[in-house]
Parts: structure tokens; C-alpha cells; sequence
């Protein structure tokens, strides 16, 4: 069909897919930006046309916080051998939070079959959906916390419950995390409210991105939030993947780029156990956790 022979047809239709594209020349210098990657990043195609993939715009890292540039990055691997690449990473959003993508390469050759550059698409992963579903309806209904978009502290109470009354009735285990913003009121008195409510915002958005499709998260307290985690058995895991990312996560603030960490205290639901017990074992373990130093986790069986 002659209208296909239009190279703009093609561009067009890259431009408006919403999985995320952009394409680099042989110095790693962005080219070419879509609107899926704007919608995903945050980034507007005028904050990345032109810049370079080591100004480090996305700070792409794994879930060990380990930052994917350099050697590391996908596409240069991809430049150097011409083989395509997939990865699971983390992007950082121009909001500050960590959002979990999967990541494809591949080279882009010339007429002779020489590597020009590298094409990546990145799209979020699926876990993150129902999550994203639920909390929208929440926030429809008013049930949800203004500055984190989260589940308010007694809609957080329901779900507990209703995680409590399916493991007594089938045997379901689940575990509870009570997570802390550490030294959050220092922070609010150096940089302000306005930057306090940003990083609240950063740290619920990240834990809720790496939220698997069952798992519960609610504001629970100023400073903490509250994860109900069913079928869990490697809650340190999870606790140490969620303080890491959350480290590498932060808001830009006049200039500078502020980061917080993250304590934890957790526990795994009993025979006979009621609200209260459940909540004073994920108290006394945050306690503990915020004793040793903050960013660190503890649980009490």
C-alpha cells in the first residue's frame, strides 16, 4: 500500500504507543522519546531530547539498589555485541518514586549492518495494576488518604480484618508490616511541610509500585504506613527489597535531591490472635528496629 511508504506513518505510530520507547545514537544521546515513556517516567520528550543516557535522567537500578550505568547499562551492553537485552529494573519517576519495568534492547543497525545505536522499550510490571485499580476507587469513594492516595487508617483496620477472618475460617496465613518514615519530624523541620508531604508521597508510591497483585498498603499513623502480606514466608525479604528501593528513591527540592529511609517491624498472624495482639507485635518490633539506628528490619514471630 503506497500510503506505508511514508516513513511518518511509522514515527506516528511509535510516538503514540503507550509502552514506553526512546531510541539513542552510538554516544548514548537520546533521540527519540514517546508518549508512553512520558506517561510511565514523567519526563516530557523536551526534559530528554538531546541529553545523554549517562546524565543518569532515569537512575535505572536493580532491586539490590545497584545502579545500572556505565557497563551495566542495557544498551550499552547491547552497542557492544548487538545482542538484545531484557531486565527487570527500577525507574525513578520525575515525581522521585521508584516505579519497577521490564526492559527490552535491541541495536539498531545501518544499511551495512553496523550498530548505530540501541532502541529500549520499558513498561510496568504487571503486579502493579490491581494496586493502582483498587486505590483509585478508593480515592472515588473518600476513602482514601489526602497527602498519600493510600487507604485511610480505617479502611487499613477493614482489610485487617477481613485478612484475619479468612485465615481463621481457611487456614490462610498473612503477615503484617508496619513501616516508619524515619525521623520524619526532623525532616518536616529542616525542609519544610510542603517537602515532608512530598517524601510521604515518594515512599507510598514506592512501596505501592512493588506491591504484588494480593497484597494490602494503607496509611496508618503521620509517619507510618501499614502492609498486609497474605501467604508470606520471607517477610525479611521483602522488608529489605522495600527499604532498599525506597532508599534510592527521593524528591528534588530547591537544588538538592532528598532521600529518606525506612523502618520496619513485622509479624505473622497466630492461632487466637486478635487485632490488638497482631498490632502490638508489629509495634514492639518497629520499636525495635527504630532503636537499633532506623533502616533496618525486625520481626516478632
Amino acid at each position: 500500500m503506497p500510503d506505508f511508504a511514508d516513513p511518518d506513518i511509522f514515527r506516528t505510530v511509535l510516538e503514540s504507543l503507550q509502552i514506553g520507547v526512546y531510541l539513542v545514537d552510538r554516544d548514548r544521546r537520546i533521540m527519540f522519546w514517546n508518549d508512553g515513556a512520558q506517561n510511565i517516567t514523567g519526563f516530557l520528550r523536551q526534559d530528554v531530547l538531546g541529553r545523554y543516557c549517562r546524565d543518569n535522567i532515569l537512575v535505572h537500578c536493580d532491586e539490590n539498589n545497584s545502579l545500572l550505568c556505565g557497563d551495566a547499562c542495557p544498551l550499552t551492553e547491547v552497542m557492544r555485541d548487538g545482542q538484545p537485552r531484557e531486565a527487570e529494573v527500577y525507574l525513578r519517576h520525575r515525581e522521585g518514586h521508584r516505579v519497577p519495568v521490564l526492559v527490552r534492547a535491541v541495536p539498531i543497525r545501518d544499511r551495512h549492518g553496523a550498530v548505530v545505536g540501541a532502541a529500549e522499550t520499558f513498561d510496568e510490571r504487571d503486579a502493579v495494576a490491581a494496586p493502582d485499580r483498587r486505590h483509585n476507587q478508593l480515592a472515588a469513594y473518600g476513602w482514601a488518604d489526602e497527602k498519600t492516595g493510600l487507604p485511610g487508617h480505617g479502611f487499613t483496620e477493614s482489610l485487617l480484618h477481613e485478612a484475619m477472618v479468612l485465615f481463621s475460617e481457611h487456614t490462610a496465613p498473612f503477615g503484617v508490616l508496619r513501616i516508619q518514615v524515619d525521623q520524619l519530624e526532623h525532616f518536616r523541620a529542616l525542609h519544610g511541610q510542603g517537602a515532608a508531604d512530598g517524601i510521604l508521597r515518594v515512599v507510598a508510591d514506592t512501596l505501592k509500585k512493588t506491591l504484588r497483585r494480593e497484597d494490602m498498603l494503607g496509611r496508618w499513623a503521620e509517619d507510618q504506613f501499614l502492609a498486609i502480606v497474605p501467604f508470606c514466608n520471607a517477610m525479611e525479604r521483602l522488608a529489605a527489597r522495600w527499604q532498599k528501593v525506597v532508599n534510592s528513591s527521593g524528591i528534588p527540592w530547591w537544588g538538592d535531591q532528598l532521600s529518606v529511609t525506612i523502618s520496619i517491624g513485622g509479624t505473622i498472624d497466630r492461632p487466637g490472635d486478635t487485632m490488638e495482639s497482631i498490632l502490638q507485635r508489629t509495634e514492639q518490633a518497629l520499636r525495635q528496629s527504630v532503636a537499633q539506628g532506623g533502616n533496618c528490619f525486625n520481626s516478632i514471630a
